[in-house]
């Protein structure tokens, strides 16, 4: 047997060389590499050549100017932006805006300008850009030209900004357009609204170059903010000192466009709003990262509205709760309503300093902890009431007795709640199912809020306390129009209207 180390050969059945001391049937590290170099040496003069012909070949592409590959990338961005804004077009009907498109017209623009933004991320950039920018900021103090770090997304455009205006960017919307908007989100993994909910802040525009953040904590559990970033053009407003209310001003120097306001909680939830300038003039605006859900929320409103209108229904008279008759009309000694219980109810819930938004908070989340779905009468009878069905109209079978009903029921219910508070609200009302519109002055718009769908709990006996466990869904059904069925059959206002009719009581709404 022959060493593999020194080549000395050895008795067959030997297990160490005689002369170098190496394993026989094995070979050392240095054989090994000795071997290994006979190989390599060979595959580096052929890599040698390759390279110095690719580089005479390639020369012309490794050696463009500076101002060549701004020319190819300015083209790429135009020819990208075209196909966005032909991607963003929707139908006339539904009177949305024109999409916003990054500023191109710089060939040293901001990299996060125009960029996707989503759920993911922390800093409103494209997850491919540092943010930082080297365009040009002439007008600081002295004319000098300045690097900036903002990632403000600058619009060519020009729009027509209402409630009902949609700017898309990048598979993105910015919606709900107003001096003050506001968003929430509910526990570790629960949705994003486009409300005050259970944590989030509010968003409201000062004036024409500042906004205020507010943060708000409605829940139980210690949530506080632990970083606040907001998109600027010459340089982001980063914050991590857990402040409940910011004063974020300079947005007077920056360009028409927006840029997105994104607080962390401790909780680590991101919640996002957006800041639009147009001409001169400061916007509060929703975000979503599904424009769908922007489309879907103008169309349900622009199809709103001529419901409201047939029904004589505005903000400044829907805060009534006399005339209401609910869930029926007071004829006789032994027949009663519900709806001074029901305002007596809102009155001790809520706190005269809380916004409009957190009440209905407090009313949405009393009912669905405290009440459930009437599957027995639906099942059982054609009353759809328990006192039309036993024929007692003492109270017995009112909601706030059983803590049972259905959907027209729990509508009644929120809207006269609401309106004690002050608080614009109607049931909307289809064949099949009824939900509640109310109005936030704050927001300047109405909120579908759908409590049945969002119920606990329900009842499948006659034993109204016997209740089964529906879901753990919160705040899935307001300002959610997916979960509120539309039909051409829609009618608004709250109350037991065929007795209010039947005894000639007409509604404040309709006189």
């Amino acid at each position: 047997m022959y060493c593999g180390n020194c080549g000395t050969q050895n008795d067959d059945h030997a297990n160490y060389c005689i002369r170098c001391g190496n394993k026989l049937g094995k070979k050392s590290s240095k054989s090994a590499k000795r071997k290994n170099l006979k190989w390599i040496l060979p595959v580096v003069l052929l890599s040698v050549v390759a390279l110095a012909i690719g580089a005479v070949r390639l020369y012309p592409v490794f050696f463009k100017t500076d101002t060549d590959v701004i020319t190819e990338d300015k083209g790429a961005a135009d020819k990208d932006t075209a196909e966005d804004t032909q991607a963003a077009v929707v139908s006339p009907a539904v009177n949305l805006s024109e999409t916003i498109t990054p500023d191109i017209t710089s060939a040293e623009s901001t990299p996060g300008n125009g960029s996707a933004i989503n759920n993911e991320s922390t800093t409103g950039n494209d997850s491919e850009s540092d943010g930082e920018s080297t365009s040009d900021n002439s007008g600081v103090p002295g004319g000098e030209t300045a690097e900036t770090t903002g990632s403000w997304h600058n619009s060519t455009e020009s729009h027509d900004i209402t409630i009902n205006s949609i700017l898309k960017y990048d598979g993105n919307a910015i919606f709900n357009f107003n001096d003050t908007v506001a968003v929430g989100v509910y526990g570790q993994n629960g949705i994003i609204s486009t409300t005050e909910t259970e944590s989030g802040f509010i968003l409201s525009v000062i004036d024409e170059d500042s906004v205020r953040v507010t943060f708000y904590n409605n829940g139980t559990e210690y949530i506080v903010p632990s970083q606040l970033l907001a998109e600027m053009s010459a340089e982001d407003y980063i914050d991590e000192t857990g402040a409940t209310e910011y004063i974020i001003d300079g947005y007077g120097d920056c360009s028409d466009g927006f840029g997105l306001i994104q607080m962390t909680l401790s909780n680590g939830r991101v919640v996002r709003a957006g800041v639009l300038r147009e001409n001169g003039q400061l916007y509060a605006a929703n975000f979503t990262t599904k424009p769908v859900i922007a489309e879907n929320n103008v169309n349900f409103r622009l199809k709103m509205e001529p419901i409201l209108e047939a029904s004589n229904i505005t903000p400044d008279n829907q805060t009534y709760t006399d005339p209401i008759y609910y869930p029926i009309v007071p004829v006789s000694a032994n027949e009663r309503t519900d709806v001074d219980f029901w305002v007596n109810q809102a009155n001790e819930l809520v706190q005269d300093d809380w916004t409009d938004a957190h009440k209905v908070e407090v009313f949405y989340d009393y009912i669905i902890d405290n009440f459930a779905y009437d599957y027995w009468v639906i099942g059982h009878t054609d009353a759809n009431s328990r006192t039309f069905y036993h024929k007692d109209y003492t109270g017995t079978y009112f909601t706030s007795n059983t803590h049972v009903g259905v959907c027209e029921d729990f509508a009644n219910i929120l809207a006269i709640m609401c309106r004690a508070q002050n608080i614009p609200a109607t049931k909307i009302n289809t064949s099949a199912h009824a939900w509640n519109y109310i109005y936030i002055a704050d927001y300047g718009r109405w909120l579908t809020v759908d409590v049945t769908k969002d119920l606990a709990y329900g009842c499948y006996s006659e034993d109204v306390t016997e209740w089964t466990s529906l879901s753990n869904k919160r705040y899935a059904n307001i300002d959610n129009v997916s979960g509120s069925k539309f039909a051409s059959d829609c009618t608004a206002g709250i109350g037991n209207r065929d007795d209010m009719e039947r005894y000639g009581k007409i509604p404040v709404e309709q006189q």
